[in-house]
């Protein structure tokens, strides 16, 4: 998608034998979007045939297993590159080879266990008391594989355009992971608990006057003083930024962090947002997914776009994530977007 969204001609090929039943469900119409699907056999002969004349014709290929386990196919990057020498491969297994789970596919909730963000306790270890896991809804593991490969693919086509040369990237979607968790969700060998490290009183999320959350980032330096001076309470800034003192008493930490939490009593989550935006402070009111889409900011920045997708009609998708200047901030060109599942004999990528 992220590749189709800046104008490559993409085409995906599933075996009839092995065809994913999400694949056409809604999620095809926003990560298969542009695509051209095709179901080759390749069990058979001919299926192989049609599918090495597709290879030889393409200036990448990306595929879900370690680039070995396609050499007894010949259909590896060394076998390929034979006939394409300018081809790129991209393998985005599940695991760098080495792993101990080397040979489990790229599924995200695999990945996602592995890699920690599911849980805070150290593997073999008992639950820790106030630990749990953290179970969410976004793909993080395959979102941030799919970004560090998009990226790799734009590097490599530079790099083919000056050396006339292809290459094989491999970006173990495991190892992408970590880009999105950051190091505060992993567990370190000298931390003694998996709580992320933040400050003592200042939250991200409270609560406002209108029972609506907002979602703040003020415990830096910079974000805070600005803020303090706003709420007339510049006084705050040296007892907020001397944690060491503000963990040593805990009856203060507890006055400072009920102190702080009526502060966002006094406005509603909406009135907080609007004056973070003048502050210069990350800061927004938490929505639920139908109140973003439909925010008027998401809609002019072209976050969000509204396509009529041939099987379900009219469908709010995730825009461009990706645009360079002078590229028309308005809908993904429909005619694109229609091609999905159409197959076409040739294609010319």
């Amino acid at each position: 998608m992220l590749l189709s969204d800046q104008g490559a001609e993409v085409v995906r090929i599933d075996s009839p034998k092995d065809y994913p039943a999400w694949i056409k469900g809604p999620a095809n119409s926003v990560w298969n979007r542009g695509k051209q699907s095709f179901e080759i056999d390749v069990s058979d002969s001919h299926g192989k045939e049609q599918l090495v004349e597709h290879t030889n014709d393409a200036d990448v290929i990306i595929y879900d297993k370690h680039p070995d386990f396609y050499e007894d196919f010949d259909l590896s990057y060394s076998s390929l590159a034979k006939d394409n020498p300018s081809l790129i491969c991209v393998s985005l297994p599940g695991f760098p080879k080495g792993h101990t789970y080397e040979d489990l596919p790229p599924d995200e909730g695999i990945v996602a266990s592995a890699s920690g963000i599911y849980s805070f306790n150290p593997s073999g270890e008992l639950p820790i008391a106030g630990e749990g896991p953290s179970f969410h809804g976004l793909p993080y593991a395959s979102t941030f594989a799919a970004i560090t490969a998009s990226t790799a693919v734009v590097a490599a086509l530079y790099y083919r355009a000056k050396h006339n040369t292809g290459q094989q990237i491999t970006v173990p979607v495991h190892d992408a992971m970590y880009q999105g968790m950051g190091t505060a969700l992993v567990r370190h060998s000298k931390r003694s608990t998996g709580n992320q490290e933040g400050h003592p009183v200042i939250k991200r999320f409270y609560q406002c006057k209108d029972r609506r959350w907002i979602n703040v980032n003020i415990s830096f330096p910079r974000f805070l003083k600005p803020f303090l001076d706003t709420i007339d309470h510049i006084e705050w800034l040296e007892p907020l930024t001397d944690t060491n003192r503000l963990l040593s008493n805990e009856t203060d930490l507890n006055r400072w962090n009920n102190r702080f939490t009526e502060v966002w009593q006094n406005k509603t989550a909406l009135e907080w947002e609007n004056i973070m935006d003048e502050l210069g402070i990350p800061g927004t009111m938490c929505r639920t997914i139908d109140e973003w889409l439909d925010s008027e900011h998401s809609v002019i920045s072209g976050a969000t776009i509204t396509i009529d997708d041939p099987i379900f009609g009219k469908m709010k998708q995730p825009g461009k994530i990706v645009r360079l200047s002078n590229h028309d901030h308005g809908n993904l060109e429909l005619s694109r977007a229609s091609q999905i599942q159409k197959p076409k004999p040739e294609v010319k990528r």
